[in-house]
């Protein structure tokens, strides 16, 4: 309290004239300053102005890199003036109160060599508190706006709080009031490195962050330093000149500057270790940034100590330092504060820490007498927080009150160009480069304005060059572009125009990708719903029917034409529509263009077709049936006429012995008679006769049941039937279709399959097949007349859970064309007058979709066709159980017989 008193006493002591002379402010010549040893470490701490220049150039973008280097320039010349001006006097001048010195103003040093070294030391210091504003406020500060607040900060901020630290520096006789109370910083942890900080808070609060560094949804973009070597250069030349800041703090070479220099060194490089730790525990690698501003930052946190503590603490406070700058810059960018080196959390937190650090290390025997080491803690905690105040206040003012009158930050058209070109006109062949290429950017369509002026030998020429060549490229494919989309344009107009409904669809998703006008119109979509539709919005044929088309159709180019489906409408109502498939590629997707035809006037007609075509194999099938019942029954006429004859007969011999005839001559003619070989013969053939006419109502009775399960619909759904007798039962009635053209053999399973099917549908498919067997042959035999009679073979075996049904015959066979169309529907395989023709395209539905089965053609011209079916012999799911979906309107009902 001793101290404190004796401050205090000092303080209120002022000279009434309140100013002291040189003389006065100097001492005692020589006795307090080693002249040579501060100008060494004044040049030394000067040198620190290119390592804060190189740090802080690296660290921003290479477009504001020339303006921050300018920047550290003028900075130093602005604080080295302003401080000779009236910074001086005000540090050092007679204290009023303890808060500001007076004396005389640009002093000439005339009178004392010492006060003239110690004034250069000092006057590097302040240019040092001064360049610390430089690198926070980067990118975006008008050159001439900084430097007036250069000016505020080197006259008045710094020096006012260095008077109440550091003001008996000088002479002893002028106490400032912190250090009446005990503050101690012994080379300027809060007086230098704090004030530079806080001031650099205010500024960029004042100023705001940098375009594009927080962006509206709260994301953190990074800005990327431009020259990490550079700025690693800068942060070398930093930590040689701060031997030159702490151990230049002695004022004279003394013994306990070896202990000063083993803490700094300690202290950065804890600092830098503690960095690396810290943000590869955070990021998983090591931060280039954070390690510099980590080894600055233990350079910061020590400078308070000097020698005053042991080197374990001192590296221990530098290790605090980093991890305090790594974890300060963050906590800065979460309150939206844009620091564009960290200068911030290196000078001001770090300087605040090693200032209340230094209390908390400092060796007992170096406290001030009767001060203890809670009372020292206390004052330093004090002092940082007041120094905050004033110097965060008193600059935030400052800068608020300049904004009134100048513009401090730059317009965003000049942040975005970059400050070397706005404010020093200083650009590079880089810099010329990147503001092209952001001016191409900007540009809906690039245009050979857009190329950079080349540059020869250089690596900036070289990708100059290159940049020009991809101009060159872009205007290019811009041209084909255009005619690309005229082209399109124009066929897009065609497609519009088409009767036809064209949609085209994502081939592996199914997403709509275009509608022409009639699939707009019939569907009632519009174009902002594409995003919203697939092809299973459009028809209830699943997509997936529809790859799997494309995988096995597509490998011989084949189109899928005439696939039926059910097109729905956007209110819900559907039509009935006929598909067909193409793969092509549209704006670089590989799709499926589909082909819609309405369909339902083609249904209309379907089912026109369908009665006649029932109509004309109705007619053909009776006139077959007709033929094959009047053969047994001519035989059974035949046999009834003569049983009747041999009835009369024996009715008239009969009644002549009942009426006991007595003539013998009668009697004579009927024993005669009766004996007669005729007799015994009628006799004889009588029950041969009987027996025929059996045989033949046999047969016809065989017709008609066969008919019967033809004609009749039969339960609703499938049932278990054996397929040899479906084929028995269809080869007879058509037997009279085939049988003067071939003989029919048969080699049936002897396991008699049964199949889950719908019986009169198969005999359909089966009669069909048999009577286009008999056609082929005939028509072979008008060619090839000696052909003679043909051949039918009709097999069934059991095959992987189904049976298969072989029907081959021997004639005319079928061509390709043919053949890989003859399942169409609506393609016909006969010649006008010959039928419909359509009744493999029936049968492909009724085996493929209405059982679920299989159905191929083998053929060859001129030897024969052969149809393989496979029918499952247990009801499929696959299967549909009713009619079969919207088929273009196929009847349900069973007695609508194939075409023949």
């Amino acid at each position: 309290m001793d101290t404190v008193r004796r401050a205090t006493n000092m303080v209120l002591n002022v000279d009434s004239e309140a100013s002291l002379s040189l003389s006065q402010i100097s001492g005692v010549e020589g006795g307090s300053f080693q002249d040579d040893w501060l100008i060494l470490c004044a040049v030394i701490v000067l040198l620190m102005q290119a390592g804060f220049m190189c740090l802080e150039s690296g660290l921003v973008r290479e477009k504001n890199s020339i303006n921050v280097a300018v920047k550290n320039l003028a900075d130093l010349m602005i604080s080295v003036a302003s401080f000779w001006t009236i910074g001086f006097s005000v540090m050092f001048g007679a204290t009023i109160f303890g808060l500001f010195g007076v004396g005389q103003l640009m002093p000439d040093f005339g009178v004392s060599d010492s006060l003239a070294a110690f004034f250069v030391f000092q006057a590097v210091f302040c240019g040092t508190a001064t360049t610390i504003v430089s690198g926070a406020v980067a990118e975006r500060m008008r050159f001439h706006g900084y430097l007036v607040s250069c000016v505020c900060v080197s006259a008045l901020i710094y020096p006012v709080v260095g008077h109440w630290v550091w003001a008996s520096g000088a002479n002893g006789m002028s106490i400032g009031w912190l250090e009446g109370l005990g503050f101690r910083d012994f080379a300027g942890s809060t007086v230098v490195h704090s004030v530079g900080g806080w001031a650099a808070l205010a500024g960029c609060i004042v100023l705001g962050p940098r375009l594009g560094r927080f962006r509206k949804d709260g994301r953190v973009r990074d800005i990327q330093p431009s020259n990490l070597t550079l700025a690693y250069l800068g942060a070398f030349i930093l930590f040689f000149g701060w031997f030159g800041f702490n151990c230049g703090s002695t004022f004279k070479a003394t013994g306990e500057i070896a202990l000063i220099a083993i803490n700094t060194l300690l202290g950065g490089c804890f600092g830098g270790l503690s960095s690396i730790l810290v943000s590869s525990l955070r990021t998983g690698i090591p931060d280039p940034r954070s390690i510099a501003n980590g080894l600055l930052g233990g350079l910061v946190g020590i400078t308070a100590s000097g020698s005053m503590i042991d080197p374990r603490a001192a590296a221990l406070v530098g290790a605090i330092a980093g991890v305090v700058a790594v974890y300060s810059d963050e906590w800065l960018v979460r309150l939206r504060i844009d620091d564009a080196v960290g200068a911030i959390s290196v000078h001001g937190f770090c300087g605040a820490w090693g200032t209340i650090a230094f209390a908390l290390f400092i060796r007992t025997d170096e406290l001030a007498p009767g001060m203890s080491r809670w009372e020292f803690l206390a004052v330093q905690v004090f002092g940082v927080v007041v120094t905050f105040g004033f110097v965060f206040g008193g600059v935030f003012v400052l800068l608020r009150g300049l904004g009134r009158f100048i513009q401090l930050r730059v317009d965003p058209e000049t942040e975005r160009l970059g400050l070397n070109v706005a404010e020093h006109n200083a650009s590079s062949r880089l810099l010329d480069l990147a503001v092209s290429m952001d001016a191409a950017a900007r540009m809906r369509k690039l245009e050979p304005s857009c190329k950079v002026r080349s540059e020869y030998g250089t690596a900036i020429g070289d990708l100059i060059d290159s940049y020009n060549q991809m101009i060159d490229h872009i205007c290019e494919d811009q041209t084909a572009l255009a005619e690309a989309t005229k082209r399109a344009e124009a066929l897009t107009a065609i497609l519009d125009d088409s009767p036809n409904e064209i949609a085209i669809v994502h081939a592996d998703t199914g997403q709509v990708l275009s509608l022409n006008r009639g699939a707009r119109v019939n569907l009632q979509r519009d174009e902002d719903e594409f995003s919203e539709l697939t092809f299973d919005c459009l028809f209830n044929t699943e997509f997936g029917e529809l790859q799997k088309f494309r995988l096995s159709a597509f490998d011989d180019e084949a189109g899928f034409t005439q696939q039926l489906a059910t097109a729905v409408r956007k209110d819900g109502t559907t039509y009935p529509a006929s598909i067909s498939v193409q793969h092509a590629e549209f704006l670089g997707y590989q799709v499926l263009v589909v082909l819609t035809v309405d369909m339902t006037s083609q249904v209309e007609l379907k089912e026109r077709l369908h009665a006649a075509e029932k109509m004309e194999a109705v007619g053909q099938l009776a006139a077959g049936i007709a033929h094959e019942i009047n053969t047994p029954l001519q035989c059974m006429s035949g046999n009834v006429e003569f049983l009747q004859s041999v009835q009369q007969n024996l009715q008239d011999t009969l009644r002549l012995v009942a009426e006991g005839v007595s003539d013998e001559q009668a009697l004579h003619e009927i024993t005669e008679k009766l004996s007669s070989d005729r007799w015994s013969r009628l006799l004889g053939e009588s029950d041969a006769a009987i027996e025929d006419t059996q045989k033949s109502i046999g047969r016809v009775v065989q017709i008609i049941g066969a008919m019967r399960v033809l004609s009749h619909p039969g339960p609703a759904g499938k049932t278990n039937t054996s397929i040899n007798g479906i084929l028995r039962d269809s080869a007879a009635i058509s037997r009279g279709r085939w049988k003067y053209a071939a003989q029919m053999d048969f080699d049936l399973c002897d396991s008699e399959p049964t199949v889950a099917c719908r019986a009169n549908e198969l005999s359909q498919v089966f009669c069909n097949l048999f009577v286009n067997a008999a056609d082929s042959i005939e028509e072979k035999n008008e060619k090839v007349p000696e052909a003679g009679l043909g051949n039918i073979f009709v097999s069934s075996s059991i095959e992987q859970d189904g049976v298969l049904i072989k029907v081959r015959d021997s004639g005319v066979g079928m061509s390709e064309s043919v053949r890989r169309r003859c399942f169409e529907q609506f393609y016909t395989t006969k010649p006008v007058g010959k039928g419909t023709g359509q009744g493999l395209s029936i049968a492909y539905q009724i085996i493929v979709g209405r059982h679920g089965g299989n159905i191929e053609i083998t053929s060859e011209e001129g030897v024969g066709t052969e149809f393989q079916i496979w029918i499952p012999m247990h009801a499929s799911d696959d299967a549909c159980d009713g009619a079969t979906k919207t088929n273009a309107g196929q009847t349900n009902d069973a007695t609508s017989l194939a075409a023949v």
